[in-house]
């Protein structure tokens, strides 16, 4: 501050007051002045800190263009943008676009989101320097993938929300459906080793689950109908080398012939003729990860791989009338299953 200046600002508050005594005072003042001013500073930079991650843009990464994975990112921008404060934007690349620049863009986003097996796959194998979560994805899948590095087995930086829904839920469905308690699973060499993981929860439905494991093609038919009969209902796992295109058609024949339902795992499977499913759809996958994104730590550790958290049912009423069965409706299988407890992955 220049001599007058502050000669006047003392003559005007102490005129009485020698000049040593006008220094010091003046001298406090500025000091005052110069920690008020700190203070903001930090209290700004702490305010910053705790808004910039929901302020950068998370990375999602589709395994193709359209279809369910657009739907996925779609909502999902939308839920963001909705949410009041900061708001948190959704940079969108597609796996055939990918470039290396890609990723290392990925490393100043707090999350990257991978949708779909190929995305999951191609981020394990080179994964870049933040938090990854998988949606859209069958258990097995991610459980195979995981075993490929030391990094994709730390749930706080690889994690997933799973395509298929909890053991748990899916036999409860079937129980409050059908009126028999024994189910039949038919695995493939993706999905056999959740064989050991399906006793527990059937215990706890009050079903019983009998499990037969297809090698090959040529032992599909074969191992379909040994299960088929001794079983009351038959439950289809995402698996693509059992549940695909070609086959779906002669696995709901041989279990439609043998009057055992098929619950499915999606909506298609049910229009193509599966008596029910519960699943949850793309929207509903969105709102799950943008509640993570919503409360992830600064430290961006992401939570335990899990299953849906929202989910639907969907009912065939032509195959329903074809088997005689008398069972809820949607809306009410929807309710019953609502009510359960949250169960393991």
């Amino acid at each position: 501050m220049p001599t007058g200046a502050r000669g006047q600002f003392d003559s005007k508050t102490s005129p009485s007051c020698a000049p040593n005594r006008s220094t010091a005072e003046g001298s406090a003042i500025l000091g005052f002045m110069r920690l008020r001013f700190l203070c903001v500073i930090v209290l700004a930079g702490l305010s910053l800190h705790g808004r910039a991650w929901a302020e950068e843009a998370v990375t999602v990464l589709l395994s193709e263009d359209g279809g369910a994975y657009s739907e996925f990112a779609n909502h999902l921008s939308d839920v963001l943008g909705q949410v009041g404060g900061a708001k948190t934007s959704v940079r969108v690349i597609t796996l055939n676009h990918l470039k290396s620049e890609d990723l290392a863009r990925s490393g100043h986003s707090p999350l990257l989101v991978a949708v779909g097996t190929p995305a999951m796959t191609a981020m394990a194998r080179k994964p870049p320097a933040v938090p990854v979560l998988n949606v859209l994805v069958p258990r097995a899948s991610f459980r195979s993938v995981t075993r490929t590095s030391a990094r994709t087995q730390d749930s706080r930086f690889f994690s997933a929300i799973f395509f298929d829904q909890s053991w748990g839920r899916q036999f409860a469905l079937i129980r409050y459906a059908v009126p028999g308690r024994r189910v039949g699973i038919l695995l493939g060499k993706d999905s056999a080793e959740l064989s050991a993981s399906l006793s527990a929860p059937a215990r706890v439905a009050q079903m019983t689950a009998s499990i037969d494991v297809a090698a090959d093609e040529a032992d599909l038919l074969p191992a379909l109908k040994r299960l088929l009969s001794n079983s009351d209902a038959l439950l289809a796992v995402p698996d693509a080398t059992i549940y695909n295109r070609n086959n779906i058609a002669n696995i709901l024949l041989t279990s439609y012939r043998a009057r055992v339902p098929l619950f499915g795992f999606s909506a298609p499977y049910v229009k193509a003729g599966a008596l029910a499913a519960v699943y949850s759809q793309p929207w509903q996958i969105a709102q799950q990860v943008a509640e993570i994104i919503q409360t992830l730590p600064a430290s961006g550790s992401l939570p335990a791989p899990q299953s849906p958290r929202y989910f639907s049912v969907s009912i065939n009423p032509q195959v329903r009338l074809s088997l005689e069965l008398g069972m809820d409706d949607e809306a009410q299988l929807l309710q019953k299953l609502k009510q359960l407890p949250e169960s393991a992955p």
